[in-house]
């Protein structure tokens, strides 16, 4: 019991070390790109073109979400789900390598650093994987990803959160880009009654709809930015209030965070704190109070969905 323990703090130790690897080339591969744009410092307005803005955020998202998975992968582990944990740490393995080859695809410069931090990163998630495949063949048998009951539940709450933020979302553009709206209400409403599961799945599928059926150009930063909180959110179901809360907050902390890195880059810093405070306190804040008022109306309503 005692070994393994400690095998499991040395793959978490080391997914934090891979994902820190990424993140660190990552921000080295942006600081040699915006330096070939005759870009000195993003803590000033940034004027990009449009293409450039959309090359920069597809880099940094995939960055970001290769990131993002190799730590999901070291949760499903510690869940005793090693075969799923090993799927993700593969697929956050294809996503790196993608955003290895990307800058040079878009005919970036490479920073030779960066190049390097991003291979050790590489090579260490492949290891998780590795070795979480061949702890799933001693495991038995894991759960069923998704049900019939679960894939009819995520349908419903992604169109709900499609139809609220395409539509909320045409009534409140931004002056920053981008637009305010309080879709996220669903997410965070179906996080709380059915999981991270159902709320991460709803963070991609109804907000990307929406980016696409509004014309937003950097969509796939969506699918990081709010699968991340609908699966934190998530962690919610069946907790107390303040605990609720303090997920939610975070979440929409999360969710904020990601787009912020992104804005960094392609609008400069003065532009991107503005638009985090939108996101945060316009757009996350106000649809966790109305969230919790109807997921807690939903609660009294069918108690079964405490279970």
């Amino acid at each position: 019991m005692g070994s393994k323990i400690l095998v499991q703090r040395a793959q978490i130790i080391l997914s934090v070390a891979a994902c820190l690897l990424v993140l660190f080339g990552a921000a080295l591969e942006m600081d040699a790109i915006l330096a070939s744009l005759g870009i000195s410092s993003v803590f000033s307005p940034l004027s990009l073109s449009d293409a450039n803005k959309v090359n920069l955020a597809f880099y940094l998202t995939l960055s970001v979400g290769s990131s993002a998975m190799i730590l999901w992968s070291a949760f499903e582990n510690q869940r005793r789900q090693a075969r799923r944990g090993g799927i993700i740490a593969f697929l956050a393995v294809i996503l790196c390598f993608g955003g290895l080859m990307l800058p040079l695809y878009f005919g970036y410069p490479y920073s030779t650093m960066a190049f390097l931090l991003m291979v050790a990163g590489i090579l260490v998630t492949g290891f998780l994987g590795y070795t979480e495949f061949k702890a799933s063949r001693i495991e038995g048998k894991e759960v069923k990803f998704l049900t019939p009951l679960d894939t009819a539940i995520i349908a419903v709450f992604s169109a709900i959160t499609a139809v609220l933020t395409g539509t909320t979302g045409i009534m409140l553009p931004s002056p920053t880009g981008g637009y305010t709206h309080i879709g996220d209400t669903a997410i965070y409403v179906a996080a709380l009654l059915f999981g991270s599961k159902i709320g991460g799945l709803v963070g991609v599928i109804g907000p990307v709809a929406a980016d696409i059926f509004v014309g937003y150009p950097r969509w796939f930063v969506t699918v990081f930015a709010h699968g991340a909180q609908g699966f934190i959110s998530g962690l919610g179901k069946g907790r107390s209030l303040v605990i609720q809360v303090a997920l939610l907050l975070l979440a929409g902390f999360v969710m904020s965070s990601v787009y912020f890195i992104v804005n960094v880059y392609i609008k400069g810093f003065p532009l991107a704190v503005i638009s985090y405070a939108r996101d945060f306190f316009g757009q996350s804040l106000v649809s966790m109070v109305i969230s919790i008022v109807l997921a807690k109306g939903v609660e009294r309503a069918l108690p079964s969905l405490r279970r």
